[in-house]
């Protein structure tokens, strides 16, 4: 009994004592958005809405031409886009790992005239940071949504880094595309006025754009160790049929892989090709 008693009171001290070190944490690192930013992380992004509602300008749309992986010919731009010409919404899963279950996800907006708005939840890391999975638990980095076109966020994934990239068209209608859009927008708008800051299991690139799709439909993203490494999390669009479910997961899953060697980012129709990669698009 002694012995039960004197493990439950180490127990006791530890769970103190993470409190006390989270609360730290709180203290010691706090949001902000005046740090030196690394490449493509300077800017953020802000959504304005015309008066009638369907038109919006994008302030710090990021269209980078990448030149290395570290490099890149920098151009923040405003772009306007008409709402009511948006034809879908598409999520991309890049795998930057030789794991499997590490990767990043983010969604890519279409629209009538073939351009989309591509929407990327990241860690803005500093100059001298790089990203790791624990420290985004300890509060090292901030949030930064980076929106900007699929030649600057995608191309560099299938180009200079040369990352496993997966493009999944999903199932959902232009006015629920719209829809979720819109909740993403108030949440980059809400990141442009104040600092937040990231955490790795809590507030990741995958919940941070699921949690709007839960609060627009009766979708209820389950809390498994599928959604919790976003490389997998493929496997939860597919099992709640959001995503091509008429085939074997396997099938669908290989279906959908873009061939690096087979789009150019330099191409004029680079978006284009992406899909006719994968056989969504016909010539």
């Amino acid at each position: 009994m002694f012995k039960k008693h004197r493990w439950l009171r180490w127990l006791a001290y530890f769970a103190v004592a993470v409190l006390l070190f989270y609360l730290l944490l709180l203290v010691l690192f706090r949001p902000s958005h005046e740090r030196d930013w690394e490449l493509g992380h300077e800017a953020l992004p802000h959504v304005s809405y015309s008066s009638a509602g369907n038109e919006i300008t994008i302030d710090n749309y990021r269209n980078f031409e990448w030149t290395a992986v570290k490099s890149a010919d920098v151009k923040y731009e405003i772009r306007t886009f008409d709402l009511d010409e948006m034809t879908g919404v598409d999520v991309f899963i890049s795998h930057f790992d030789d794991f499997e279950g590490l990767a990043h996800i983010f969604l890519s907006f279409g629209f009538v005239d073939g351009k989309n708005i591509v929407v990327s939840l990241e860690t803005r890391r500093e100059s001298d940071e790089t990203f790791s999975p624990l420290l985004g638990i300890l509060r090292q980095f901030e949030i930064i949504y980076v929106v900007g076109s699929e030649e600057d966020i995608v191309g560099v994934r299938t180009g200079h880094r040369n990352e496993r990239v997966y493009l999944y068209p999903t199932k959902a209608t232009p006015d629920q595309a719209r829809e979720l859009f819109n909740l993403i927008a108030r949440e980059v708008n809400d990141v442009y006025e104040s600092p937040r800051m990231y955490n790795t299991l809590t507030h990741n690139c995958t919940n941070e754009l699921t949690r709007p799709v839960e609060k627009m439909s009766d979708v209820d993203f389950p809390l498994t160790w599928k959604t919790i490494l976003p490389g997998f999390f493929d496997e939860i669009l597919y099992e709640l049929e959001l995503i091509d479910s008429s085939l074997p997961f396997a099938e669908v899953k290989k279906n959908h892989f873009i061939d690096n060697s087979k789009v150019d980012v330099k191409s004029e129709t680079y978006s284009q090709d992406l899909r006719r990669s994968i056989g969504i698009l016909n010539d």
